[in-house]
């Protein structure tokens, strides 16, 4: 037979438990959203939406999509999208030096070209970055020639196809 002291202290077993799943649950809510990164000093495996191209600003997207850059962790793989062209290649990543290799881009007809074209250049003259919190900028020795944010695909206009 089970005595009213077993009983109570079953109740407290289980009162415990409950507020541990409770604890798990609000712990799972609050993780980190996609646009913050979780380690702060990386830059692989983020989205890294462009803000500025050799100190000027990027005009607003026209049809929702973002350019963007996204170094792959596995693999050393660089991939992106320069506003109207996709474009992929290698990278090789030290504590500060960066490099960019066997870029390639598809070849559509865009009207805003140059801006592209000035985006391009400057990751292939890349050397080194820096990270301060969400923004990544990238140095051609020591003048800034592209500025990024963190971001997350959404942003970017990246359907699940192409992740």
């Amino acid at each position: 037979m089970i005595t009213p002291h077993e009983i109570s202290y079953m109740k407290s077993i289980c009162k415990l438990c409950f507020i541990l799943l409770v604890a798990a649950c609000v712990q799972a809510c609050t993780a980190k959203p996609a646009t913050q990164l979780a380690d702060d000093e990386t830059i692989l495996d983020a989205y890294w939406m462009l803000l500025s191209v050799e100190g000027q600003n990027i005009p607003e997207a026209q049809d929702n999509r973002m350019s963007y850059i996204r170094f792959q962790e596995n693999e050393a793989d660089v991939f992106g999208f320069a506003g109207c062209n996709k474009f992929n290649g290698k990278y090789k990543l030290t504590d500060t030096s960066l490099q960019l290799t066997e870029l390639a881009s598809t070849r559509m007809s865009c009207p805003n070209i140059d801006v592209e074209n000035r985006l391009m250049e400057a990751l292939r003259s890349t050397t080194t970055y820096r990270r301060s919190g969400d923004v990544l900028t990238l140095y051609a020795g020591d003048k800034a020639v592209a500025t990024f944010r963190a971001g997350n695909p959404v942003e970017a206009g990246i359907d699940r196809r192409e992740r």
